[in-house]
């Protein structure tokens, strides 16, 4: 792996036979996981998910297995979403499912969707990158859509959970701009970005805390 200014998992990996076997490795590790996050986040009220970023679709595949009436589009960079294309099917949902790859620092989103999920990506942002992309989302979303951000959440003080702080310095280490968030340095970004009713779902232990923001009405 080597250390860049490009972000995203093909930033960080050479061959793309790595790739395969990271995001293959991030999809076992979180398939479990998605489940409770699915039904934490009470979508019931969602009919179109656009999963930011969401590699082969293991939180859009969690999703759409407890709201039997969501459809999802999965946006990610191209190599990325060939990855999807190759594991979908075997889930039996690709009839609800849409694949659209791009990249989502340079690019627009798909628009239309009610439900913008942020999985795991904010910590490799500096705050006015997040700000950035959270516009971009709100753009994607209908009025009164929702983001839901997953990701480490600190205390005030910077120290709990311990997952979370220690992954911090990681993500200082490791990129160049990336860091772990308070809930109020989320909900800065996130007012920055026009958010209306920004509320902490969940304090997770690991990387399983929810906020959620609405793009006005």
């Amino acid at each position: 792996m080597r250390r860049s200014d490009v972000h995203g998992p093909e930033a960080v990996f050479e061959e793309k036979g790595d790739l395969a076997a990271f995001v293959g490795a991030m999809h076992a590790v979180g398939r479990y996981a998605a489940d409770a996050i699915a039904e934490q986040a009470d979508a019931s009220a969602s009919k179109r998910l656009l999963d930011v970023g969401g590699a082969t679709g293991t939180y859009a595949e969690a999703f759409l297995k407890q709201y039997l009436r969501m459809s999802a589009t999965i946006f990610d960079r191209p190599t990325v979403i060939e990855l999807a294309r190759q594991r979908l099917p075997e889930t039996g949902l690709m009839d609800r499912i849409t694949l659209a790859a791009g990249d989502f620092y340079a690019d627009e989103l798909p628009a239309g969707h009610d439900l913008g999920p942020l999985s795991a990506i904010i910590h490799q942002n500096r705050p006015e990158q997040n700000t950035k992309l959270y516009k971009k989302v709100f753009r994607a979303l209908v009025p009164g859509g929702r983001i839901l951000i997953r990701d480490h959440v600190l205390s005030a003080d910077r120290t709990q959970p311990r997952d979370g702080a220690l992954f911090a310095v990681n993500m200082l280490v490791g990129t160049t701009g990336g860091n772990c968030y308070t809930f109020d340095e989320i909900r800065k970004s996130l007012d920055a970005a026009g958010s209306e009713r920004i509320n902490m779902i969940q304090f997770g232990e690991t990387m399983n805390a929810l906020v959620e923001a609405f793009r006005p009405s």
